[in-house]
């Protein structure tokens, strides 16, 4: 099984529009949890069909992070994003992709896909979302 995690701007709604969207293509939820960071919410999905679901959400407008990708919560400042580069380097993890996904109130959320997203969580730990 694989999660899927929605970054998205917390608002009224949102998880009537995920869970209707999903409803509509018949792709039936396994396992869901939401959770709030600031103003950002986070969604995080297992169904019986990740790979259509990852689909209909990223057509959607929604921004849409896959299990081999970690969301770290880093303070906006300069060099907070070259530290985590560092310490993964450092532990011989090679990144394969960053986005920053949200800014506000001093702070970024960060998905970040490695060559071994469980060593990186357990490296990245206290800033894991």
């Amino acid at each position: 099984m694989r999660t899927i995690t929605i970054v998205a701007q917390d608002r009224l709604g949102l998880m009537a529009d995920v869970t209707e969207l999903l409803a509509e293509s018949t792709i039936n939820i396994e396992s869901i949890e939401a959770s709030k960071v600031d103003s950002t919410a986070l969604i995080k999905i297992i169904s019986d069909d990740a790979d259509t679901a990852y689909t209909l959400l990223v057509e959607a407008g929604f921004h849409v992070v896959s299990q081999a990708g970690l969301l770290v919560r880093l303070k906006d400042e300069p060099g907070a994003l070259a530290r985590v580069s560092r310490t993964l380097a450092e532990n011989d993890i090679d990144i394969r992709g960053v986005n920053i996904v949200d800014q506000h109130d001093g702070y970024e959320l960060v998905a970040i896909s490695c060559c071994d997203s469980n060593k990186a969580k357990e490296v990245l730990s206290d800033i894991v979302v």
